[in-house]
């Protein structure tokens, strides 16, 4: 049952109040039971948000009322147009009306509400486009949905409004909306006082008068306390025990800025020249920002660059293409999966060019079915080992070698880390091992570490990866 128009308004006031939780996010599932709820919640975010940056509202109920209503323009084409027909995104996503700052993505002309559009992989891309410029992309969906779940591992985030509560996928982080501030209680009427007017007064200003004159007091001692302690300061510093003293005179150290991790959330690696970074950005930045100068640069010089060749397009059908992203960090040092992390299956570190710096992608496991891949997610997550994650297709990978005997696995892998190659050793159907390295969507992204391995005096042989994780 939709909630009436005046609960409606307050909900809209609400998503105003909770809107700075998302000052730290990119990307957000916003639900409820009654999506008309869940609606106003997100247009009052919006409204919020919109004040300081760019916000996209995509809508995954279906026809929202209240979304259409605020559309400016009779074009039918949404989202399912987009995903499914190809319809690019900039033409769908339309200025909410008067507001400059908030884009309005509608469902569409076909049902916008089932798995192939709620479990599209091209949420987790479209979210880290928002993350590259700091927009921030609200999708308003039905918690009963299929898919909603993996919706919800794409874009990192999950805030749930409204009442009764609903299930919410394990492993998700939830954006708690905190209670709103208890009604302020009326302090009891102060009991008649039995002095008259004038005595209450008089003893009033005596009262302020001694707090003065002790305070005054106090501030003079306090004054002459310290200018003691700073002229004999030297003195009584050489007579303190020498713990003591390197506590008194040590300095705070300088933070440590070098590396930047990125867990599995909003900020997600995406190939510089995808087609969703034009379509989730073009309509959300200004074309003479710096941030998408920089871009077109690094976009430009890649595309000049030749393709890397693939030895073996015949194995695309069996490509391992799905894997679990784990992080991205923006130095390789940060990216470095700790020894819990490199005893998974098939860990990649893969060097990512966004934008126009470069950053480091750690993807775990390959699997030919994403089911399998859904799987070790599930498992990582119930064992803690990761707090969200996503499922990404990279088909692609460098061999290194191959028909490598199994005893000889251990050996191979540590011989590559001494030379600062992470590699990973899949099973073949005969039996023996192919070790690779890297993981990417694209033979483009793989660009930056083909460079690393003719640095590092190893052949890049480009190939779709086939075989099954160790």
């Amino acid at each position: 049952m939709t909630a009436p128009g005046s609960l409606l308004v307050s909900w809209e006031a609400e998503g105003r109040r909770l809107a700075p939780l998302l000052d730290g996010l990119c990307a957000v599932v916003i639900a409820a039971n009654d999506p008309s709820i869940a609606v106003s919640v997100a247009i009052g975010v919006a409204r919020a948000q919109g004040q300081r940056r760019r916000v996209a509202i995509a809508d995954l109920i279906g026809e929202s009322p209240a979304i259409e209503s605020q559309l400016t323009g009779d074009d039918p084409h949404g989202i399912t147009d987009s995903f499914l027909y190809g319809v690019s995104l900039n033409k769908i996503a339309r200025p909410m009306q008067g507001i400059d700052n908030v884009f309005l993505m509608p469902s569409g002309t076909e049902p916008v509400d089932h798995h192939e559009v709620y479990a599209n992989d091209r949420w987790r891309r479209l979210a880290a486009g928002f993350h590259q410029v700091g927009a921030l992309l609200i999708v308003v969906a039905r918690p009963q949905v299929p898919g909603f779940a993996e919706l919800c591992g794409y874009l990192g985030a999950l805030m749930p409004v409204g009442a009764p509560a609903f299930p919410t996928p394990p492993g998700i982080p939830l954006i708690a909306p905190p209670p709103p501030p208890p009604a302020a209680v009326a302090e009891p009427a102060e009991a008649p006082k039995r002095e008259s007017k004038a005595r209450a007064r008089q003893a009033a200003q005596e009262t302020s008068e001694s707090r003065t004159r002790t305070l005054i007091v106090v501030l003079i001692l306090l004054a002459a306390a310290i200018v003691a302690v700073g002229a004999f300061w030297p003195q009584l510093s050489a007579r303190l025990p020498a713990p003591i003293a390197a506590f008194f005179t040590r300095t705070a150290p300088a933070p440590d800025s070098a590396a930047i991790v990125v867990p599995p959330t909003p900020m997600d690696s995406v190939p510089v020249v995808d087609s969703l970074r034009r379509d989730s950005l073009g309509n959300l930045i200004p074309s003479d920002s710096a941030t998408a100068g920089l871009a077109d640069s690094a976009n430009a010089a890649m595309l000049a660059a030749p393709l890397l060749p693939v030895a073996n397009p015949a194995d695309s059908a069996a490509a391992s293409r799905y894997a679990v992203y784990f992080a991205t960090a923006n130095t390789r040092a940060g990216a470095m999966p700790d020894p819990k992390v490199r005893t998974l299956e098939a860990v990649a570190l893969s060097p990512v060019m966004e934008g126009s710096e470069q950053w480091y992608r750690v993807t775990v496991g390959a699997a030919a079915a994403r089911a399998d891949a859904e799987a070790l997610l599930a498992r990582l997550r119930t064992e803690k080992v990761i707090g969200s994650g996503s499922i990404v297709s990279v088909p692609f990978a460098f061999r290194i070698e191959t028909k490598v005997t199994t005893n000889l696995v251990p050996t191979r892998l540590a011989a590559l880390a001494a030379r600062g190659i992470i590699g990973y050793a899949l099973r073949q159907d005969d039996g023996s091992a192919t070790i690779y390295t890297g993981a990417y969507e694209s033979p483009l992204q793989a660009t930056a570490l083909a460079d690393s391995l003719r640095a590092a005096g190893v052949a890049p042989v480009l190939v779709y990866r086939t075989g099954r994780a160790f």
